[in-house]
């Protein structure tokens, strides 16, 4: 296998409600988490598609997002139709996917995976003006997960924060 999985990035959960999952997780000693919606019908998500199609507009999914433990925790709660809807309701809520610094190729590694499970990418989204590129890779009969997994952004541009402006992460 060429592409490889260099580190763990992310760790995303599907929630029925953010606001309280995050009053859960602090009353825990875990936060603070940073609360936003992604909303497409405005920059920077009115360009984002998933499988090629273009987004619903209008709010889609709020997130609350916390760095700690050397890695990200992404809340997710559906609210529109959206596949984070659908699998909120086959399954429930808990972990959705990890996420990982992958070597090699993106496309690459989409083929690659294709060839190991005879699967296209399970969701891919784009959008952002060509800053965002990711694709959830599943492997639950390989691995039990659902593999997130980004194309590399150029160096000199913004990549997101918690109020989805387009501004540098410090």
């Amino acid at each position: 296998m060429k592409s490889q999985l260099k580190g763990l990035m992310q760790i995303g959960i599907i929630v029925k409600d953010v606001d309280q999952a995050v009053k859960n997780y602090e009353a825990m000693g875990v936060g603070p988490w940073d609360i936003s919606v992604m909303d497409t019908s405005h920059p920077p998500f009115d360009d984002l598609t998933f499988n090629g199609e273009k987004a619903g507009d209008g709010p889609i999914i709020k997130v609350a997002m916390f760095n700690g433990f050397g890695t990200e925790f992404e809340l997710i709660e559906p609210i529109a139709d959206s596949v984070y809807k659908t699998w909120l309701e086959e399954h429930g809520p808990g972990i959705h996917h990890l996420a990982f610094d992958m070597e090699g190729n993106y496309s690459e590694n989409l083929a690659e995976h294709k060839t190991l499970t005879g699967k296209e990418p399970w969701v891919r989204g784009q959008g952002i003006g060509g800053l965002m590129d990711y694709s959830y890779l599943d492997m639950r009969d390989e691995t039990g997960l659902i593999v997130e997994c980004y194309k590399s952004l150029q160096p000199d541009k913004p990549i997101l924060t918690k109020d989805f402006k387009g501004e540098k992460r410090s």
